[in-house]
């Protein structure tokens, strides 16, 4: 007699290879580690979520990452969340779940949104980047810090105009497993973006690029970039409707929609 239960994709003891969604849970759940590490933060990791806080005030670093979906409001991985989170001195933490999730505005918590899902299968790379675009990777801690400058104006993160260099992207990630780059228009840094290749799968995790210079390449380039750092593996992530349509041009399938909560401690 065997007494597991059925396979459902996010048992306990599900192989981390039985599908690509999970794959990418724990790639993302991997590269918030990596984040919160490098700042000094805190991470927890049980078999039903994992859990990152950076000690800094970007939402997206303090996330906690499910790994099946929720039962109701009164699951126990809900209080498992908030206990970790619960001494955080106002700043935001923000809750991933790959599956809809039942209303947790009781609980403390807004929706930020459903971003979508898309993956492209594996397969070669044949790109030419538009005239004046180049696209290279961050190699010192003036890279990284201009990464950063770009990702704050980028994503319009108000709060972290004027903080300290590191604030958003800690210097100790530059020898870290997650690979950033800086994409140049007619010599001037435009957009950024970071991928994390892990768990069998390419994780496609942050893309920013400032305002006067979108639709000029460099968001594709550095698509096309990240994609070629293992063409032979999936390339993933999850997505605004805004850069939704850029995903679908370059041949990413829309999957499925996530479920994204806010809460402020």
């Amino acid at each position: 007699m065997n007494d597991r239960p059925m396979e459902n994709g996010w048992l306990p003891d599900t192989p981390l290879g039985d599908t690509t969604l999970r794959r990418f849970l724990h790639n993302q759940a991997a590269l918030n580690e990596l984040a919160a590490k490098a700042g000094g933060g805190r991470v927890q990791r049980g078999t039903g979520v994992s859990l990152a806080d950076t000690g800094g005030s970007v939402p997206y670093y303090n996330q906690a990452v499910l790994h099946r979906p929720l039962t109701g409001l009164d699951d126990p991985l809900l209080s498992e969340i908030e206990d970790f989170f619960r001494d955080m001195n106002g700043r935001p933490a923000m809750l991933l779940s790959a599956w809809p999730s039942p209303d947790l505005t009781a609980r403390g918590w807004a929706l930020v949104g459903h971003p979508a899902f898309v993956a492209r299968s594996p397969g070669p790379v044949v790109f030419e980047s538009k005239p004046g675009v180049v696209v290279r990777q961050a190699v010192s801690t003036a890279d990284l810090a201009e990464v950063e400058r770009v990702a704050i104006e980028g994503f319009n993160m108000s709060y972290l105009r004027g903080a300290p260099e590191g604030s958003m992207i800690s210097p100790k990630l530059l020898d870290s497993p997650l690979t950033f780059r800086l994409a140049e228009v007619d010599g001037d840094v435009v957009a950024v973006s970071c991928n994390h290749v892990a768990d069998g799968v390419n994780n496609l995790a942050l893309a920013a690029t400032l305002p006067n210079a979108r639709r000029r390449g460099a968001w594709a380039a550095l698509v096309w970039a990240r994609v070629s750092d293992d063409p032979s593996l999936p390339a993933l992530a999850y997505t605004s409707d805004d850069s939704r349509p850029g995903f679908e041009r370059m041949g990413f399938l829309p999957i499925l929609r996530f479920s994204l909560w806010l809460r402020a401690s």
